[in-house]
């Protein structure tokens, strides 16, 4: 053989060992499967074994199952020791399946029997659940509180997801286990029974995704891309890398995805990609909103009314009550900020609601010209009507009663009816007496600058106060010690014609007001005075009788002589 010849057929056989040596190693790190095994008959640990490969050396009566990768190949999976020898489950453990083998009693000897595990992935945030029959009977099952079925030896229910993150209750024929749920779990449920004590027995797989990376890692260019529109970005994200691809993210307003879930992908879901490959997923900010929006104008509107729609436009709603003579109760008066502001979605408007005329306590209107009681009514949040003495009509007279009277507390706008004074000119007194026997006496049109003298009648109460510029004054007097029924009070001054005034009034009873002066003004006017009249008219009538006498009188009384003779 030639040397070059020799040379070609070595580097042959090399390439060949390499490459076979190249492919085994590649068939053991992809020609995988999963084994569990639960003992379901034995009442001491047993020992499992998938022809030489060792699964559990002590694995104890309904315990959870034990499971293991191994080569992909077909097996005979026995258990032994303790109260059983299980005849061997033939089992196809082929290249990216998984099986769970029960050991349990048979129809005629102690059995193991193959159950198949359901690998396909799971939707982020949720597990699975299977029920399954190793018994030789059949079992009534019920899961999550639905409605019980039977399961014959064998058979199984078909997986269930459930949410993450929670505990569902499996009854097997009266015996209850609660199931956790972690993420992308799967869980085999299993009735068992050792030929005395009926139990449960579960094979939990952690992680689905881990499971298929382990015993199926994908190829490459043969990745399916992950349907994650709707989902969160965290859970999109988790979908997308678990399957050995890069997830990127952008993201965008949306009307109807809420915000942080995916509102679009590309590559579109079930797209072959290689692995590594990027999937850009588009998340959604929620609808968009202009910067600044106008504060609606809700005055008027119920208080109800104003909030939804200014929750309708984006706004926080507060609201505060304020008396309003103007607005009736309920209804809204304004908003801060004011109808029209520009202001950026979300911000809190107040409004303010109406709560109706505030309660208002009455000024005392006395000695107030009508100008001046009209602004203090309007003041108080008040109307006032004004009415005059019959006998004297002047415009220009003061307040002199009023009702309500000064103090009452009354709802706000209420109407107050004010009675004016004659002319200023006209001497005018009020006198009002409280239920505590409290006097006040008011007048008007006396002469400016002078004193005026007031007394109680048969007592020493006295009071001189002056006359202000307006021709007004005011006295009081505490009558709580006065006990005579017949009370009367003499007020004396000088007029605004300088004439002097004096008048006498009846005190009135408590609570009550004496209006008008009981007596006319007397006034001396300088004149003639009375005594001269007196002496007068007893002259004159003197005079009268002289002469009556002086013509009947004289000669009646003188008889008459007669001659004699």
């Amino acid at each position: 053989m030639k040397p070059l010849t020799r040379l070609t057929l070595v580097i042959a056989m090399v390439g060949a060992m390499l490459s076979s040596i190249v492919g085994a190693a590649g068939a053991q790190t992809a020609d995988t499967a999963y084994l569990a095994a639960i003992n379901g008959a034995s009442t001491d640990p047993v020992a499992v074994a998938a022809g030489a490969e060792a699964i559990a050396s002590d694995l104890a009566y309904a315990a959870d199952g034990v499971g293991t990768t191994v080569p992909a190949a077909t097996y005979d999976v026995a258990f032994t020791g303790g109260t059983v020898d299980s005849q061997a489950a033939g089992v196809d453990a082929s290249a990216g399946t998984a099986s769970t083998v029960v050991s349990g009693f048979g129809l005629d000897a102690n059995t193991a029997t193959a159950y198949p595990i359901d690998i396909t992935p799971i939707d982020a945030g949720m597990a699975k659940i299977t029920v399954w029959n190793a018994t030789a009977a059949p079992v009534m099952v019920s899961v999550n509180g639905d409605a019980a079925v039977s399961v014959e030896p064998g058979a199984g229910t078909g997986w269930t997801a459930y949410a993450a993150g929670t505990s569902v209750p499996v009854d097997i024929d009266g015996v209850v286990v609660d199931v956790a749920t972690p993420e992308d779990s799967y869980t085999d449920v299993f009735a068992v029974n050792d030929g005395a004590t009926a139990a449960v027995a579960a094979s939990v797989i952690a992680s689905m995704t881990n499971l298929i990376n382990t015993i199926a890692p994908p190829a490459a260019g043969d990745v399916a891309v992950p349907d994650v529109v709707n989902q969160t970005e965290a859970d999109a994200n988790s979908a997308i890398t678990g399957l050995g691809l890069v997830a990127g993210a952008t993201e965008a307003p949306d009307e109807a995805v809420p915000a942080g879930n995916v509102v679009s992908q590309d590559p579109a879901a079930g797209t072959m990609v290689a692995a590594g490959s990027t999937v850009n997923i588009v998340v959604s900010t929620g609808p968009d909103v202009p910067a600044t929006i106008p504060v609606p104008d809700v005055a008027g509107q119920s208080a109800a009314d104003a909030q939804a729609a200014l929750e309708a436009a984006g706004f926080v709603v507060t609201a505060t009550e304020q008396p309003s003579a103007d607005i009736e109760a309920g209804l809204v008066i304004s908003t801060n900020p004011a109808a029209g502001t520009e202001v950026a979605p979300g911000t809190s408007v107040e409004i303010i609601v109406s709560s109706g005329q505030e309660d208002v306590v009455v000024p005392d209107f006395s000695g107030m010209s009508m100008e001046d009681a009209t602004a203090a009514a309007e003041a108080a949040g008040l109307t006032i009507t004004f009415v005059e003495d019959a006998d004297n009509r002047d415009p220009e007279g003061v307040v002199i009663d009023q009702d309500p009277a000064a103090g009452t507390t009354v709802a706000g706008g209420s109407e107050v009816i004010a009675q004016l004074s004659p002319d200023l000119g006209t001497p005018w007194s009020i006198v009002t007496l409280d239920e505590n026997r409290q006097m006040t006496v008011t007048g008007v049109g006396l002469l400016p600058g002078s004193t005026v003298t007031l007394g109680i009648v048969d007592t020493d109460l006295t009071e001189s106060v002056a006359v202000q510029d307006d021709g007004t004054w005011t006295a009081k007097f505490d009558l709580s010690d006065v006990e005579n029924d017949t009370e009367f009070l003499l007020v004396q001054g000088t007029a605004a014609d300088t004439s002097d005034y004096e008048a006498t009034f009846k005190i009135p009873a408590a609570g009550e007001s004496t209006e008008v002066p009981t007596e006319e003004v007397v006034e001396d006017d300088g004149g003639f005075p009375v005594w001269a009249w007196v002496l007068l008219g007893l002259g004159l009538i003197a005079i009268v009788l002289l002469i009556v006498r002086m013509v009947t009188g004289g000669s009646e009384d003188t008889p008459a002589e007669t001659p004699e003779g």
